[in-house]
């Protein structure tokens, strides 16, 4: 039988064959030969500019001179393209494809700087100084719809200049206290004041002081016992004592939550309250047990006792007993304070024993100071103020011609009122105001220089120290000693900047308190929880880096960071205390590594019910680093129901019914399917919570309202490797290490720079963690990336 075209018909077939194939011809005239042949051999047949599946004309694309081809590059780097079901390239011809790729023309150029993030600037001050001031909140966020607040793409705004200018005033005033530093007050009190009598009742007076037992308002929210005849007297820091014990016969601690911010009386319009510290308490016997906190006048301190044995009780004689609080402050660790050892170095001072009040004396509305004055205020010593300063501040060796705007407006001042302090204050505002400063990566003497303001400003969100400042100056940050330092920069302290900064980005932790769970659902969620649940991601992260684990311990591992309150959460007998230590994981609990923590499971749902959409999605960007397109605009978006009569597959299976979106969904869902078994706010759970309706308006009962629904099913399947739940997909990524281990390396490099590392330079990372597994650990990973020059 003939096959019979119409002649309009047999036009139009023509025309398509002619497009595609000058198309073609247009494609292969601007690809060499070898490369074109690879991308005919194993791609034309489903990108070709007639098929174009998943929306892509790979013909189209190869006819620009320079086009974005990450979504390519990354497809083929690991192996998600071409299909599993379809021909393979060999390594050499893989090799072909991503080296051409890496080769292209960027299709947008950087910025060659950018402004440092509120937290850069906030530490950097505070190491200059000598403070610890706890300010960034006070900085408008601008990291917008940027990954990382490094984005070199952010701009310096007004308004963002006018946060940097004003909070460095308040640094500088608290670091100098140009009238005089107060005196430090003492304060003790076993009062409360009367807030709200309906739950006042849940304290008692006992002993020599009194018995809190736990409660929680009608609306959920922790209920605090505000304590009366303490208010600071001046913004500093205090040093809050507590002479407590846990008066009850069960093994676990209780908690002793302190708060600070403002009293208040009614139930429907609380203050927002600050948690200052947790102490634990598992002592009969009273113990003094001290926390410290920044306290600003008229904030005042509260407590609320935790333990799940003692909700409401108020007769039965158990609960934390506190004898009295004693509060000191404004307290200094050393005298006179560190800030002038900081900013005046070797300038002799002339200090006024610090001044102590007591009892009356400390609550007087008059605020003694002792003053700190120089024996000699000349310009000379003010200009060698200012040069230390800066040279510290901008990372460098500093010509007196780079001085001169520095000196001319501390000069000017000291000229006028011949106040030393506060030319000193004009002068080092100039510096932390000045666009060298604001402005990263700076000016810098050497290259050396350069390096150390680097690492400074990525591991520890500051500035270089003097260890790094004395290499620098000697231009000797390369090699064997580079990596020595950024060894001893990663066991310090100050590198757990750099991991919550990291990860909070990284992980989405910053958005943990943007929702909170329903607490009809999840009625023994509360703020020590959520207080505690991002601590163990930070301490395990920190943890395998500083132990230079590999990355499958992202993972899948037998140990986490938990204490008594993780650890019930967890269903992890055996824990006692509050305090956050390494605890081995039964083998009969689905718990190690970042998948199955409480912080990632509860900041992918929306408090209400969990979607595996959105924790698959996570996941695939996260930690897999699967290239994901946006969803097209024509297709709703799922929100799946967890009480509807079909299952939560059969609702995502008929979504996905949409070819278009088939191609995301089958890459991205069988992750979160097995995620199933942890709710909204990461508990186990085998089956689903369904809202109970009730009549009055929700009051708070540790039962919650909902009632349990259908059996969860945490199956899924991808690359058509089959798993049954949270285990058999952590063992499915193992397998696939190498790319877990690239695609944090691709994060890390992007947080650090600024920008996402071109294809060249994935290309080297992938290949250098292929070379050896040993270039699977963590630290290793990291001091490659930080030794490798950058743009």
């Amino acid at each position: 039988m003939k096959l019979r075209v119409e002649y309009p018909q047999m036009i139009r077939l023509n025309v398509m064959i002619a497009l595609c194939f000058n198309s073609i011809l247009g494609a292969a005239e601007k690809v060499p030969g070898p490369v074109f042949e690879v991308f005919e051999n194993y791609c034309f047949g489903c990108h070709d500019s007639a098929t174009k599946k998943g929306d892509f004309d790979l013909e189209k694309h190869l006819e620009k001179d320079a086009f974005n081809g990450s979504l390519m590059f990354e497809n083929m780097l690991t192996g998600k393209m071409p299909p599993a079901q379809k021909d393979q390239p060999d390594a050499r011809e893989k090799q072909v494809i991503l080296d051409w790729l890496a080769q292209r023309k960027a299709d947008h150029q950087l910025n060659s700087f950018r402004r440092i993030s509120r937290h850069e600037f906030v530490h950097s001050i505070n190491d200059l100084l000598g403070t610890d001031l706890d300010v960034s909140n006070e900085i408008p966020e601008d990291r917008g719809t940027n990954y990382f607040d490094t984005n070199r793409m952010i701009k310096l705004t007004q308004e963002m200049l006018g946060s940097y200018f004003s909070l460095t005033d308040e640094m500088l005033d608290y670091s100098l206290q140009k009238e005089g530093f107060p005196a430090e007050g003492t304060w003790v009190t076993n009062k409360l004041k009367v807030s709200i009598d309906e739950y006042d009742m849940f304290h008692r007076p006992y002993q020599e002081g009194i018995l809190f037992s736990w409660t929680r308002t009608k609306n959920g929210t922790a209920y605090s016992f505000f304590y009366d005849n303490f208010e600071p007297t001046v913004a500093g820091w205090y040093e809050l004592t507590f002479d407590a014990a846990k008066i009850a016969d069960f093994e676990d601690d209780m908690s002793l939550q302190v708060f600070g911010g403002r009293f208040y009386t009614a139930d429907d319009n609380p203050q927002s309250q600050r948690l200052l510290g947790v102490i634990s308490l598992g002592n009969k016997k009273l113990e003094s047990r001290s926390i410290r906190a920044f306290l600003h006048p008229g904030e005042n301190v509260s407590v609320h006792c935790y333990s799940q044995h003692n909700f409401q009780e108020k007769k039965i004689p158990r609960g934390i007993y506190i004898k009295q609080l004693k509060a000191r402050g404004p307290i200094f660790d050393q005298w006179p304070p560190l800030s002038y050892q900081n900013i005046f170095g070797s300038l002799t001072v002339k200090a006024d024993p610090r001044k102590l009040m007591t009892g009356a004396n400390a609550k007087s509305s008059v605020i003694v100071r002792s003053k700190i004055t120089f024996e000699t205020q000349t310009p000379e010593n003010l200009k060698r103020v200012i040069k230390r300063f800066a040279e510290r501040a901008f990372s460098s060796k500093l010509s007196e011609k780079e001085l001169e705007p520095y000196y001319h407006v501390g000069l000017r001042r000291l000229e006028k009122d011949g106040n030393f302090v506060e030319a000193s204050h004009v002068g080092l505002k100039a510096i932390l105001c000045s666009s060298r400063f604001l402005m990263v990566p700076g000016e810098h003497a050497n290259p050396s220089y350069a390096k150390a303001a680097d690492l400074a400003r990525i591991l520890w969100l500051s500035v270089p120290d003097d260890e790094l400042l004395r290499l620098a100056a000697k231009d000797q940050l390369t090699g064997d000693t580079l990596r020595a330092q950024i060894q001893r920069m990663l066991g310090d302290a100050r590198s757990q900047r750099m991991i919550r900064s990291f990860s909070d980005q990284w992980l989405n932790l910053r958005l943990l308190d943007k929702v909170t769970p329903s607490l009809k659902l999840y009625p023994k969620y509360d703020s020590l929880l959520s207080y505690y649940l991002p601590l163990e991601t930070r301490m395990y992260l920190h943890h395998i880096i500083q132990e230079n684990l590999p990355a499958g311990k992202l993972i899948a591992s037998d140990f986490s960071f938990l204490n008594q309150r993780l650890a019930r959460h967890y269903g992890i007998k055996g824990v006692v205390g509050e305090e956050i230590r390494k605890v081995s994981i039964p083998p009969d609990v689905p718990r190690g590594g970042l998948l199955t923590m409480g912080s990632v499971l509860k900041v992918t749902t929306d408090g209400f019910e969990t979607s595996p959409i959105l924790r698959g999605a996570w996941i695939s960007k996260n930690i897999v680093g699967t290239p994901l397109s946006p969803p097209p605009a024509s297709v709703p978006a799922l929100e799946p129901k967890h009480g509807e009569a079909k299952t939560l597959k059969a609702q995502i299976e008929q979504h996905k019914s949409n070819k278009s979106c088939h191609a995301c969904h089958k890459s991205i869902d069988p992750y979160g399917f097995a995620l199933e078994s942890f709710d909204a706010t990461g508990q186990w759970r085998d089956k689903y919570q369904i809202i109970q309706s009730h009549q009055s308006t929700f009051e708070y009962r540790e039962a919650g309202f909902f009632n349990w629904g259908g059996v969860v099913d945490s199956s899924g399947e991808i690359d058509e490797h089959k798993f049954q739940d949270i285990s058999g997909l952590k063992e499915f990524l193992l397998h696939g290490e190498q790319k877990i281990a690239y695609n944090f390396a691709k994060k890390f490099f992007e947080y650090a720079n600024g920008y996402e590392p071109d294809l060249k330079q994935r290309l080297e990372i992938w290949n250098f963690i292929g070379k050896d597994p040993n270039n699977l650990r963590l630290k290793d990973l990291i001091t490659k990336l930080l030794q490798t020059p950058r743009i």
